[in-house]
C-alpha cells in the first residue's frame, strides 16, 4: 500500500495530535520527520512516535527527501516560514489556520506555492466534523430551502496561551478575531456558499480591562443577501461550547452539542451533564478526518478541498472584523475576483 511521507513542522499541542494521528491512525501515511523551534520538543516527539528524524527548522525538514508533504502546525507567526520552506522544496502542504497573521503574508504564501506548482490546503477542521459535514450535505440537498442566516456560537473556557498578555502574541496574531473567530467566518462562508461584502464587529475585555478582548460579536453580510451572526467568548468558564444554526426559508439545521456524552445525572439537586472542556476533545474526529482527506488527495494528485484562497478569504474577514471593532464602524470588503 502506497504511503505518504509526512513531515510536521511544530509539534506543540495540535502538532503533537497531528503527529500521533499520522503515526498511529492513518494507514496511508507515515511520520517521516518532525521539526520544532524547540529542539528538545522535536526530539522528544520523534522518539515517542517513532519518527526517524527530527529538526530544529522548517527548511531542514522540508529539504528531507523522505518528506513528501509538509503539515505546518507551528504558531501562526511561523506559518509563512513553513509554507515558504515547503514551496522551496516542491512539497505539498497542509497549514493550520490562519494561513498567516496578515494579508500581506498570505499573498506571499499564495504567490510562493503558485510559483512552485505545489498544493496548499488550510486546516479549517470544522468542515470535516461529522455534524457540520452533515449539515452542509443536507443544506445542499435543499432540506431547509434557501439558506439565509448562520448563527454561530464559539465559547472557550479560558484565554488560550497564545492570547495571554505575557506571550506577546495577541498583537501579532490579531487576537480574538484571527485566533478564534476565523473558524466561524470560514464556516459561515462555506455553509452559505457565498462571499462576505460587509463586516461589523464589536469586542471588549469583559472580565478584566487589562487583558485582551475576550468577547466579540460580528455580523456578516453576504453578496447574495445572506447574513451571519458570530458570537465568540474566550472566557465562558464552563467548557468548550461550539454550536451553529443554519436558518433557511423552509427550516433550520442545528449543529453542535456541549455535552461530553449522552450520559446525564438526575438527583434531588437537579440535572447535570459533563461538558466538553477542550477543543481537541470536541474536534478529535474532525482533525483525524481532515488529515486523512489531505493524505488521500495528495496521493491521488487531487486539488485541495480548502484552498489557500479560502484561507485568505477567512483572514480578510477576520482582519476586517478587527478593524471594525477598533474603528467602531462597518467595513466593506472588495468584490471577489
Amino acid at each position: 500500500m502506497e504511503q505518504l511521507g509526512v513531515g510536521i513542522i511544530g509539534v506543540g499541542t495540535i502538532g503533537r495530535r497531528h503527529a500521533e494521528n499520522v503515526a498511529w491512525r492513518l494507514p496511508r501515511a507515515r511520520l517521516a520527520a518532525v521539526a520544532d523551534a524547540n529542539p528538545a520538543t522535536a526530539r522528544a516527539v520523534a522518539e515517542a512516535l517513532g519518527a526517524p528524524r527530527w529538526y530544529a527548522s522548517a527548511d531542514e525538514l522540508a529539504a528531507d527527501p523522505d518528506v513528501q508533504a509538509v503539515l505546518v502546525a507551528s504558531s501562526a507567526v511561523a506559518h509563512l516560514d513553513g509554507i515558504l520552506a515547503a514551496a522551496r522544496h516542491g512539497k505539498d502542504v497542509l497549514c493550520e489556520k490562519p494561513i498567516t497573521p496578515t494579508l500581506a503574508d498570505a499573498d506571499r504564501a499564495l504567490a510562493a506555492v503558485a510559483a512552485a506548482g505545489v498544493r496548499l490546503e488550510i486546516g479549517f477542521m470544522r468542515r470535516f466534523d461529522p455534524g457540520f459535514a452533515e449539515a452542509k450535505a443536507r443544506l445542499e440537498a435543499g432540506e431547509i430551502g434557501t439558506p439565509v442566516l448562520v448563527k454561530a456560537t464559539h465559547r472557550n473556557p479560558s484565554l488560550p496561551p497564545s492570547l495571554l498578555p505575557a506571550s506577546g502574541a495577541a498583537a501579532m496574531v490579531g487576537g480574538i478575531f484571527v485566533d478564534s473567530a476565523i473558524h466561524d467566518f470560514d464556516q459561515a462562508r462555506w455553509l452559505l456558499g457565498d462571499e462576505v461584502v460587509e463586516v461589523h464587529a464589536v469586542a471588549a475585555p469583559v472580565l478584566d480591562p487589562a487583558r485582551p478582548q475576550d468577547q466579540a460579536l460580528t455580523t456578516l453580510r453576504f453578496a447574495r443577501g445572506g447574513l451571519a451572526a458570530v458570537e465568540v467568548s474566550l472566557t465562558c468558564g464552563y467548557g468548550y461550547d461550539v454550536r451553529a444554526e443554519i436558518v433557511g426559508t423552509a427550516g433550520t439545521l442545528f449543529v453542535g452539542d456541549l455535552r461530553a456524552s449522552n450520559c446525564g445525572l438526575a438527583t434531588a439537586a437537579g440535572l447535570s451533564q459533563r461538558p466538553v472542556v477542550h477543543w481537541l476533545q470536541r474536534f478529535a474526529e474532525a482533525y483525524l478526518l481532515e488529515v486523512e482527506s489531505w493524505v488521500e488527495r495528495t496521493l491521488g494528485n487531487q486539488p485541495p478541498l480548502i484552498t489557500g484562497r479560502d484561507g485568505r478569504a477567512a483572514l480578510e474577514i477576520a482582519t476586517a472584523a478587527k478593524r471594525s471593532a477598533d474603528e467602531g464602524r462597518a467595513v466593506e470588503l472588495p468584490p471577489v475576483g
